[in-house]
């Protein structure tokens, strides 16, 4: 959804890190070739498609052979569990980490790849207490507080109370992965959806509006702006949830005619002013965006989304002018 690394790269990354912290040498090979295999795919697939096997396919060969050599290594079965989730094989990734867990209940790892792995089956009863006993696991560590792979499982938890139409226990473990990650766009919508659930629109609301801060192309979290604004019988904000999301889906004219609406009858509404810049941008009017991002810095001047679009639209401006100054 967001232009950022996805959520099971940085998982990866993590787990990688753990290991090479703890000195597993063995293990820390493992996952340089993982690793390898990985950055190497494109290379790979644009040069190199004459062989029978992808570096990916040929990772998880190696690192089948080494299970199967010492079939007792739990770190190196989590390995291939690892790289299973990381090419989208779920239910080997499941069941290689839930190998695991017969033996070590308490396998962090392994608790957190299976947890993952059956939220991505919607397999959500069983990913619920595996994904609860690792948080029990490491909540209390004197790191909790910065670690990314607890945030992970605090996101994955809530979501899959989310889905299964629990919002009200989905909101403990969502606000705990943002006291981790203020910044994480995808756990500020699910808070949205389980406050809407709860007929919380107010509260659904402030986490909608935070999260497309962080991500302004969030259709989403437009269609559970809209939704809970026409709850509130609040019918310009609900054009400005409209006018936002037909932005995000690409349809800039009518996104266009919404938010000029909604800035003519509210002038002091700041986001309306960001959308129709950013509508506008899209449409080529890069003096009419510059205008109103300019309206909207003016309205709310900590905004980073409202910095970053006038930004970009200035130095667009510039270059735009100083090729016409070039021109014969």
């Amino acid at each position: 959804m967001a232009a950022w690394l996805s959520r099971w790269t940085r998982l990866w990354r993590e787990v990688s890190v753990e290991r090479l912290t703890r000195a597993v040498v063995a293990v820390a090979a493992l996952l340089a070739l993982t690793t390898l295999a990985f950055g190497g795919y494109y290379y790979w697939d644009r040069y190199h498609a004459r062989g029978p096997l992808s570096p990916a396919e040929q990772a998880m060969q190696e690192l089948e052979q080494a299970v199967r050599a010492n079939p007792n290594d739990p770190d190196a079965r989590v390995a291939l569990a690892a790289l299973y989730y990381e090419n989208h094989l779920y239910d080997r990734a499941a069941d290689a980490a839930t190998q695991v867990l017969r033996a070590y209940p308490d396998h962090e790892a392994a608790l957190l790849i299976a947890g993952l792995a059956y939220v991505q089956q919607d397999r959500l009863d069983q990913a619920v207490p595996l994904l609860q006993h690792f948080v029990e696991l490491r909540r209390d560590s004197p790191t909790a507080q910065v670690d990314l792979q607890l945030e992970t499982a605090y996101y994955f938890l809530g979501r899959a109370y989310v889905l299964l139409g629990e919002p009200d226990a989905a909101i403990a473990p969502l606000e705990a992965a943002l006291r981790i990650s203020p910044t994480d766009a995808d756990a500020l919508y699910q808070l949205g959806v389980a406050y809407q659930s709860l007929e919380r629109c107010d509260d659904a609301l402030a986490s909608f509006h935070r999260a497309v801060r962080l991500v302004p192309k969030f259709p989403e979290a437009y269609e559970g702006m809209a939704q809970c604004y026409q709850v509130l019988d609040a019918p310009l904000r609900l054009r400005y949830a409209q006018g936002m999301l037909a932005w995000s889906q690409g349809r800039y004219a009518p996104a266009r005619a919404a938010l000029e609406a909604v800035t003519e009858q509210d002038p002091d509404f700041a986001p309306a002013w960001l959308g129709l810049g950013l509508t506008y941008e899209k449409l080529g009017d890069l003096t009419a965006a510059a205008e109103a991002l300019a309206r909207a810095q003016t309205l709310a001047p900590d905004d980073l989304a409202v910095q970053h679009a006038l930004g970009r639209v200035q130095a667009a401006l510039q270059a735009q002018a100083a090729t016409q100054e070039a021109a014969p």
